[in-house]
């Protein structure tokens, strides 16, 4: 699961690169962009009642993700994820297209302790 979402986050940077090129040779303004991935345990499903009902993930993974997408603008970077979740990846074959970037020992806001991040683009 770790490689699979690695090489997910590889393909949509790739696909918003794409149409950030188009949009510049269109003379049209491009967007800055930041995503973050965390492997881990999550819960998802359904939730609400007959007349809302919305799909949803929760838990620790799921937070940590959103506050490292957050934390892309203070390493100025694109994508982030932890170096835990880049060891798991690796150890399922995962092999990054581009050169990796460790971020020892970040203060990430939200969080309670340092985390060993990778920058991946």
């Amino acid at each position: 699961p770790a490689a699979d979402a690695l090489r997910a986050l590889e393909a949509v940077l790739r696909a918003l690169e794409d149409w950030n090129a188009k949009r510049a040779r269109e003379g049209r303004q491009t967007l800055a962009f930041g995503m973050a991935t965390v492997a881990g345990t999550i819960l998802f499903g359904a939730v609400g009642d007959r007349d809302r009902l919305e799909y949803t993930v929760i838990g620790d993974s799921v937070n940590l993700a959103a506050k490292l997408e957050k934390h892309n603008r203070l390493e100025g970077c694109r994508a982030l994820t932890t170096a835990e979740t880049l060891s798991r990846a690796e150890a399922e074959g995962y092999r990054p297209a581009q050169p990796c970037h460790p971020l020892s020992a970040r203060l990430v806001d939200g969080v309670a302790t340092s985390l060993d991040l990778v920058r991946l683009a």
